[in-house]
């Protein structure tokens, strides 16, 4: 059986489950939408069982485990409880969740993703990938806007989130913030100073390569936008190319 841990409105892992169904393997998806609703583990005799919406599963059924994105949940206290106690009862499921998550990994089964680092570091990546000799383009990290003097302006640049993309409801109205060219004029003119921002010096392409480490092997694509987007996430499927790509081995 397979496991995959993930968020409600993803729509990789809403492929994935498609392709799963289509295949006939038995699989549970985990997410907002789907809570722990029980757990019985027995240490003394190595039972360990979750129910999710009321159907029992032993943990030693789920021979692979996909890591999207997300995490475990459970249901609810159905009372209103202090928020003290609120405190506590949610640091008990993250000591269950600290387990179930290390007895995949003990148990041989195969996991695919970080289920304890959920959340990749931009920064991290980039310092990495320019310490083995990688070429980024240039990344800065400013809070005030004196600080812009200290770079080249006559350059084009973006700004992203320096962590995950955090959906925001407003009115009932999604904001996702993608990442976007910038008018450094418009900065400029700022006095204040600003949440620490990554701005990113805006490379010019062809197409976007799309590299994934999956089973000891590196697997490619390039994707190929007709809308001169910034972020190709941004960009209806329709208006996307995607052609697998052979890396050149230097």
């Amino acid at each position: 059986m397979i496991l995959l841990i993930s968020t409600e409105n993803d729509t990789m892992t809403d492929e994935i489950s498609a392709w799963l169904s289509y295949k006939n393997k038995e699989f549970v998806r985990l997410n907002e939408n789907q809570h722990i609703t029980k757990v019985f583990f027995d240490l003394s005799n190595n039972i360990f069982t979750i129910s999710v919406n009321n159907k029992e599963y032993d943990l030693n059924d789920f021979k692979s485990i996909f890591y999207r994105n997300g995490g475990i949940h459970y249901n609810s206290p159905k009372i209103e409880i202090d928020n003290n106690l609120l405190e506590f009862y949610n640091s008990e499921l993250k000591s269950v969740t600290g387990f179930i998550y290390h007895y995949f990994r003990i148990c041989k089964a195969n996991v695919f993703g970080n289920l304890i680092t959920k959340e990749v570091n931009k920064l991290h990546v980039l310092f990495l990938a320019k310490s083995i000799g990688l070429k980024i383009p240039d990344t800065y990290i400013l809070s005030h806007t004196k600080d812009l003097s200290r770079i080249n302006l006559h350059q084009f640049y973006i700004t992203k989130s320096i962590s995950e993309m955090k959906p925001i409801i407003i009115d009932n109205q999604l904001y996702l913030n993608y990442t976007r060219e910038i008018n450094m004029n418009n900065i400029l003119q700022k006095k204040e100073n600003i949440v620490p921002s990554l701005i990113q010096c805006k490379v010019n392409t062809i197409y976007e390569i799309r590299a994934f480490f999956f089973e000891n092997k590196i697997w490619a694509i390039a994707t190929f936008d007709f809308t001169d987007n910034i972020d190709i996430r941004n960009i209806k499927e329709a208006n996307k190319k995607y052609i697998p790509c052979k890396l050149r081995v230097e």
